[in-house]
């Protein structure tokens, strides 16, 4: 105790002038961790808003969930409006998946949406859609658009692990492979 009497005004003042630095630290990282919440947040809002009050969402989630054989081999044949449409949820899907495969997207967050993707990961015709999709795309030596939907519903067991061998006896072949 003895050091503080010897102490001149200069240093009371340094010794302030940490206390008032590590105040106000402490009160930005607060800030910062409070700003970073709610930009997660509206992150999160803009997710569901497109997902489900965007009307071609909701049409085909709908198409998804009460036509399971929408996936035929007439599918191929022109790109059609419903051929866009899968391809812009699978995308949406792929992408969300990707920010969880990262931790850009917690567990909490990523359970909000977690009933969507794996009712779409249920589906017969986006399985046979995306089997079809990954066999040619390793056929032809690229990447497959839609890899993180793949190995989310793999993980999760909605997709069969036998999706990636190219076993015929799973679904039907529509592109040629």
């Amino acid at each position: 105790m003895n050091i503080f009497f010897n102490w001149t005004v200069d240093n009371y003042l340094s010794l302030i002038l940490i206390i008032v630095m590590a105040i106000g630290s402490i009160f930005a990282l607060f800030q910062w961790n409070s700003s970073i919440k709610i930009r997660r947040t509206e992150f999160l809002d803009e997710i569901i808003n497109k997902l489900w009050f965007d009307p071609n969402m909701a049409k085909t989630m709908h198409t998804i969930d009460n036509n399971p054989s929408w996936y035929t081999e007439e599918f191929h044949k022109g790109y059609s409006d419903l051929g866009y449409q899968i391809d812009k949820l699978l995308s949406y899907f792929d992408f969300i998946c990707y920010l969880y495969s990262i931790k850009n997207l917690s567990y909490n967050e990523f359970d909000v949406i977690k009933y969507e993707i794996d009712r779409t990961c249920a589906s017969p015709s986006v399985q046979a859609y995306l089997w079809n999709l990954y066999h040619f795309s390793n056929k032809i030596e690229a990447g497959c658009s839609f890899m993180y939907i793949i190995d989310y519903g793999i993980k999760e067991k909605i997709i069969c692990r036998e999706f990636k061998n190219n076993n015929e006896d799973l679904f039907n072949k529509y592109l040629k492979f």
